[in-house]
């Protein structure tokens, strides 16, 4: 659990990573609506979602970002000590998936899986 932790803090405090998500996820759903619309329409052209890209950016932004919990987490980390100090990285880890799971609930992005 670990070591998926540290994988996962790796990936979303880095930009690049990042950046690289956010691109694998828009291929993902480009070729979702590449199916949806071969289905419907029988045509090989595919014109971007915006929608799907407006939630995909949302979700990066909320991956970034830093409330007024972790703030305090960050602040008082200094005066802990080292296994403390571990787990204010693993709360802070956790709180920025659940930020990043609420709102891909919230936009939708997880109805296959709920």
């Amino acid at each position: 659990m670990d070591d998926i932790m540290s994988r996962i803090s790796g990936l979303l405090s880095d930009e690049e990573s990042v950046k690289q998500l956010s691109e694998l996820a828009q291929m993902l759903v480009s070729e979702e609506n590449k199916e949806t619309e071969e289905k419907t329409e029988q045509s090989s052209e595919v014109e971007p979602d915006i929608g799907s890209l407006l939630k995909l950016t949302s979700l990066i932004s909320a991956a970034s970002q830093q409330d007024k919990n972790t703030d305090l987490l960050l602040a008082l980390k200094p005066h802990l000590g080292e296994e403390k100090q571990k787990r204010v990285d693993k709360a802070i880890k956790l709180m920025r998936l659940i930020a990043v799971w609420n709102i891909a609930k919230e936009n939708g992005l997880l109805q296959d899986l709920i």
